[in-house]
């Protein structure tokens, strides 16, 4: 029995080296992998080149290359083929990326390389992104001259460009494509992306800048009259949001000029490339003041679409044409229409211009109306000012009386007073006259005229002689102090109190 047992024993040893040697010989005889660790131990950087070895031989190689035990091998229920070719990578991150690249993990320290399987928590697409373009920036810092600059630039980039809220920092990386790596053929396709990024993040200055830089690139590229249409809607984008009337009208008129170059050179005949032309052109000629030809540019672009569906961009091109004629009541209907068919903050712009064309056309119920409707949606916060301007505007209490300045409060004063609604208008002087130091010195005098006779009107004389008196103690100039004399003056004679009115215009008070 015992000798039964050695026998066995003995044969299972001879199995085992027989295994080994079987190994050792496959690695010896397949040629297909090449393997050179150099540096320092912490910082070793490895050259791999292999072609379908297996990944047992691949790490055992390695291993033996950097001086490092190879654990966990054994461990696993396969060994698949490798293909890999890396150069000069550190040793943890080539390990990481082969490993990686047949869903297992290779932990690497100073005196072993631990094999794994790859499980769950596995990490996110942010986390994948940010390891990605430190391995790029890693790579270009490492290595700027290398032909595969350009391209690692450009992966980085558009990590940066698919990455939210990360619109800018990929305008500026598309950048450096173009500063760095002028000669590259990715040049061009870094100009359109930095401007489309730029313009997202509605810098439509710096987008300008981009597109007119791409279009009078002095080689042949596929992005020529591509440019030449975003160059004209970046000059409009521009436009809209100039808040200087001389600035917008130039910037439109200039958008035309490019859209008149581009039909010229090329007249499409290519029905969504003349569309996005006729759109561009509409909100152009929009804002340098020719509404009309904008409404019939969109009337053409109406015609190159699908008639079944309703396109948000003509919706709000239409509206912004109609607000600009002044055709107060269709440019309401036709920004709520364009609310509907659209969500978010666009929504909430639709619902915002809606409600001052409302109130620009005097139709002040119907800027109420859909402040309320919006509020209804959630939206009470962002329509509280053209609400309250409406209310303002019927003389009513506005709900916000912080969104108006001091001198629309006197101005609703003054009306509330003509009306002879004398105790409205004393509550909305009042708070305005309790500040009254921090107004210019005409609106001081005018607020305090106001005030006292709506005072008195009141049957409240000595609270609005009170108010003249506290009013001509702060008053500089002799000529305003004498107005505000006489007009106690004229207020006590009213009462019937003669001898106070003369002491009044004697500068008594």
């Amino acid at each position: 029995m015992i000798g039964r047992t050695l026998a066995l024993a003995v044969i299972a040893l001879a199995g085992i080296a027989v295994a080994d040697d079987a190994n050792t010989a496959y690695e010896r005889t397949t040629p297909r992998a090449e393997v050179r660790v150099e540096g320092r131990q912490g910082d070793e950087r490895i050259d791999v080149t292999a072609t379908r070895i297996r990944f047992a031989a691949l790490m055992r190689r390695i291993g033996r290359e950097c001086n490092r035990e190879v654990v966990g091998l054994d461990l696993l229920d396969r060994d698949p083929e490798i293909t890999a070719k890396l150069e000069g990578e550190r040793l943890r991150d080539a390990l990481r990326f082969v490993a990686g690249s047949v869903g297992l993990r290779a932990v690497v320290t100073s005196s072993q390389i631990t094999i794994d399987e790859d499980l769950a928590p596995y990490p996110t697409r942010s986390d994948l992104y940010a390891r990605a373009a430190t391995g790029y920036l890693r790579a270009l810092i490492d290595h700027p001259k290398s032909s595969l600059a350009p391209a690692a630039a450009w992966n980085r980039a558009r990590i940066e460009q698919a990455t939210p809220g990360r619109d800018v920092e990929a305008a500026r990386a598309f950048d450096e494509i173009v500063d760095r790596y002028d000669d590259s053929d990715l040049v061009p396709a870094a100009l359109l992306q930095a401007g489309l990024m730029f313009g997202r993040a509605n810098a439509w200055d710096e987008a300008v800048a981009r597109f007119d830089a791409l279009a009078s690139l002095p080689v042949y590229h596929g992005f020529s009259l591509t440019a030449r249409r975003h160059l004209a809607d970046a000059h409009t984008r521009f436009a809209e949001a100039a808040h200087n009337p001389l600035v917008r009208e130039e910037n439109a008129r200039r958008a035309l000029h490019v859209l008149d170059a581009l039909d010229d050179v090329d007249p499409t005949d290519d029905r969504a490339e003349r569309r996005e032309r006729l759109l561009v052109r509409s909100r152009a000629l929009s804002l340098a003041g020719e509404p009309l030809g904008a409404l019939r540019a969109l009337d053409l672009a109406t015609r190159y679409g699908d008639p079944r569906v309703e396109d948000p961009k003509i919706a709000e091109l239409r509206a912004i044409a109609l607000e600009r004629a002044e055709r107060h009541a269709e440019a309401v209907r036709a920004w709520l229409r364009y609310g509907t068919l659209v969500e978010g903050d666009e929504r909430v712009a639709a619902y915002q211009r809606a409600a001052a064309s409302a109130n620009a056309g005097r139709e002040h119920i119907t800027a109420i109306a859909i402040a309320e409707s919006a509020a209804n949606e959630g939206y009470a916060e962002e329509l509280a000012p053209y609400a309250d301007a409406a209310r303002v505007a019927l003389d009513l209490d506005a709900e916000r009386t912080d969104l108006f300045g001091d001198r629309e409060r006197i101005a609703r004063g003054e009306r509330l007073a003509h009306k002879g609604f004398h105790r409205e208008a004393i509550a909305a002087l009042r708070p305005v006259f309790e500040r009254r130091l921090t107004l210019p010195g005409e609106d001081r005098a005018r607020l305090a005229k106001t005030y006292a006779r709506e005072l008195a009107n009141d049957g409240q004389t000595e609270e609005a002689v009170a108010a003249l008196r506290a009013s001509a103690g702060e008053t500089e100039s002799a000529r305003g102090r004498r107005s505000l004399y006489v007009l106690a003056s004229e207020l006590l004679e009213a009462a019937g109190e003669i001898d106070r009115a003369i002491a009044a215009l004697e500068g008594r008070l």
